[in-house]
């Protein structure tokens, strides 16, 4: 089959291949359970070579998989029930031990930095949050010998972009895996893999699913990699449901097509937002002012991506919450991918589980707001947006 993303999205994960297995539920395969007629087919099953008890293995998960996979130029994928916990698999997965170094971004998720926090305090371990875009992290993590390095595509909310490549060189070169959650930019924007990441982790339930009707997530690499995390979700049971993976594979089928059209959109909306005065700053790798244009332009494929970020000026928290309440189109929501626009005031949603000392290092400040640009024409977001920061910062 032809590996273009276009054919890849459309045709990976189409069909099951080699199953005797007779569901005791006709698909979708909502059946949590197989029989067999022949029990060496039924004990081969239950080693994971057939479908036979959805904690093991399920069909609609395994598609999801295969398509994954796919679409992140990767050998294999492992799907989770949410992003959270395909990134709670992979830390679980490097055996740390008391005294081991992670590396995480200073400036990334807060709910990942806060989960990575909780783990490492249970093992022992030291979380060392730096600047991943500084032109000195890579001499930092040679000299911390970290055992992992997680690393976002594209941080969240402040849209700045690693150079995956260079840390990939420094985490191998004192043994560390490079793992990357590249849920901004998408398999479509960034194949994390062949630029040197171990992990790519995909949060499913955004640009994946695309209609924010699914949790998941997913962890792609080789199959030597995934191997321990296979295992240990067979073990724990974080497996995805049969109707998340189907929803989820539907996206999948105009991921490509989605994505084209929110990276156009969100440049357009991004230089409607720049050119108003009530906007102090706005957060585009599109944007040639982008600290990280030229970095962006090397990783990222397709685009720049569909999220925009913007500071109103002069802007607090009461302020962003009636931009918040103002706007008409968008909709305030914390979670991204979706057809419509998405907006969220930074500080309380995707930075909440940060300290506000940890917010101030990072630079997300209480006047920013997170776009999730939509499909809706682009001139009618921007419009909107304006109205709504307009209406705001009405004293």
């Amino acid at each position: 089959m032809s590996t273009k993303r276009k054919t890849v999205a459309v045709h990976a994960g189409s069909q099951l291949t080699g199953s005797k297995s007779q569901p005791v539920v006709p698909p979708i395969h909502v059946s949590a359970v197989s029989y067999f007629d022949n029990s060496d087919e039924l004990d081969e099953a239950l080693d994971g070579k057939d479908y036979v008890y959805s904690r093991i293995a399920a069909p609609n998960a395994a598609l999801l998989e295969e398509a994954v996979a796919a679409l992140e130029g990767a050998e294999a994928c492992v799907a989770y029930a949410s992003g959270m916990a395909a990134l709670k698999a992979v830390f679980e997965a490097q055996n740390l031990k008391a005294g081991d170094v992670v590396v995480m971004s200073s400036d990334g998720y807060g709910v990942t930095r806060s989960l990575y926090k909780n783990l490492a305090a249970r093992a022992g371990v030291r979380i060392e949050a730096l600047m991943l875009t500084d032109a000195s992290v890579a001499e930092r993590i040679v000299a911390l010998r970290p055992k992992l390095v997680l690393a976002e595509s594209v941080t969240n909310p402040l849209l700045r972009v690693p150079d995956i490549r260079a840390l990939a060189r420094a985490s191998h070169e004192v043994g560390a895996a490079l793992a990357v959650d590249a849920t901004f930019p998408s398999p479509y924007g960034q194949r994390a893999c062949e630029l040197g990441a171990d992990y790519a982790i995909q949060s499913t339930t955004k640009w994946l699913n695309g209609h924010s009707d699914a949790l998941g997530g997913s962890v792609s690499g080789t199959r030597e990699k995934l191997a321990p995390l296979r295992a240990a979700r067979l073990l724990g049971g974080e497996v995805l449901g049969p109707f998340e993976a189907w929803l989820t594979l539907r996206g999948v089928r105009t991921l490509p097509i989605r994505m084209k059209a929110h990276c156009e959109h969100a440049a357009h909306v991004a230089k409607r937002l720049s050119e108003s005065p009530l906007v102090e700053r706005v957060h585009y790798p599109g944007l040639p002012n982008h600290p990280d244009h030229a970095v962006a332009k090397q990783v990222l494929e397709g685009g720049f991506g569909g999220m925009v970020a913007f500071d109103i000026k002069g802007a607090g928290r009461p302020d962003c919450f009636r931009f918040l309440e103002a706007v008409k189109l968008a909709r305030a929501a914390p979670s991204l991918g979706d057809v419509c626009t998405l907006v969220m005031h930074a500080a309380s949603a995707s930075a909440r589980r940060m300290t506000p000392e940890e917010r101030q290092a990072a630079g997300i400040g209480e006047s920013l707001i997170r776009v999730s640009v939509g499909l809706e024409d682009p001139d009618d977001i921007a419009d909107d947006l304006l109205a709504a920061v307009s209406e705001a910062m009405k004293r």
